[in-house]
């Protein structure tokens, strides 16, 4: 797709005092939903590459710098889920009233689960990348290491700990080391706002209470990379086990950065799923497991 098929609009913003921005891509011809994109913490608005250059054969893309992420201004961790929420509502009420699809990655899932909860007239399908419930046990220890780390200026370690909380050491991920080269290059050339906003957001996923319990009626989509030491396969699939109407299933040679992994394959199964057609049999995937309101079908 070349750059004269597409047209890009960034929408700046403020919500409840803290300045942010979105932005449509849209595609030569729409035919669904228009399908938000709300990233991880260290996902800019402009930074999905593949991923948004092929739904766009499909629908209009919007993607999003929240408060606290990429340049929109700082947000202190005692902001909650429900404030970004509630700042992604006031996105979408200007740029796309009516229903549309959402692909909530990592941290951003958390928010795209929320907003779901909060306006599931809103929505037609949403699908999680790399997801959990909450944090706690040894992750909550490497988490909170992290933060320390970042606090202390041991950027070094700092870059360490991130990496290894992200990307798998075992064999048969994806574009491994060229992944990891990216992982490492970015982290390394934080700025001290860059690491401030890492702060706030990570202390923020510290502090989130959890998912309240609201079995979530939207039709959901959960995955993440096989090989995933993050958001694991199996904190994934308690995620999928809170909704009412779910599908789980993993990607086979990716860790929890699968979008940069297998862009493709992670394309073609959210289209899969946004447009209602079958998922069973898919080469890049394990079987798809349907749970409803937690019981494996």
């Amino acid at each position: 797709m070349t750059a004269t098929t597409t047209r890009h609009e960034i929408v700046p913003l403020t919500f409840g005092g803290f300045a942010f921005q979105g932005r449509i891509v849209r595609g030569p011809g729409v035919r669904e939903e228009p399908i938000v994109l709300v990233g991880g913490a260290f996902q800019h608005m402009d930074a999905w590459g593949r991923i948004e250059r092929d739904l766009l054969a499909e629908t209009d893309v919007i993607t999003v710098d929240l408060p606290g992420w990429g340049a929109a201004d700082r947000l202190p961790p005692e902001y909650g889920v429900d404030f970004l929420a509630g700042a992604l509502d006031h996105l979408l009420d200007q740029v796309a009233p009516g229903p549309v699809h959402m692909v909530g990655a990592s941290y951003g899932s958390g928010v795209a689960h929320r907003w779901a909860q909060l306006r599931p007239d809103r929505i037609s399908r949403l699908m999680l990348v790399g997801t959990m419930t909450h944090v706690t046990g040894r992750l909550r220890t490497r988490i909170a290491r992290s933060v320390e780390l970042a606090e202390q200026g041991r950027h070094e370690e700092f870059t360490a700990e991130v990496l290894d909380l992200m990307l798998s050491r075992e064999p048969g991920v994806r574009r491994q080391a060229a992944v990891r080269r990216c992982l490492r290059g970015l982290v390394e050339t934080m700025s001290e706002a860059d690491v401030g906003k890492y702060l706030d957001n990570t202390r923020r996923l510290l502090d989130h209470p959890g998912d309240d319990a609201a079995v979530l009626p939207v039709p959901v989509l959960v995955t993440t990379g096989e090989h995933d030491p993050l958001t694991t396969p199996r904190l994934s699939r308690e995620a999928a086990a809170r909704c009412a109407d779910a599908r789980f299933t993993t990607i086979y040679g990716a860790d929890h950065l699968v979008h940069l992994e297998r862009p493709t394959e992670v394309v073609d199964l959210a289209l899969r799923f946004f447009g209602g057609r079958p998922l069973s049999g898919l080469p890049y995937c394990g079987p798809v497991e349907h749970v409803v309101c937690g019981v494996a079908r």
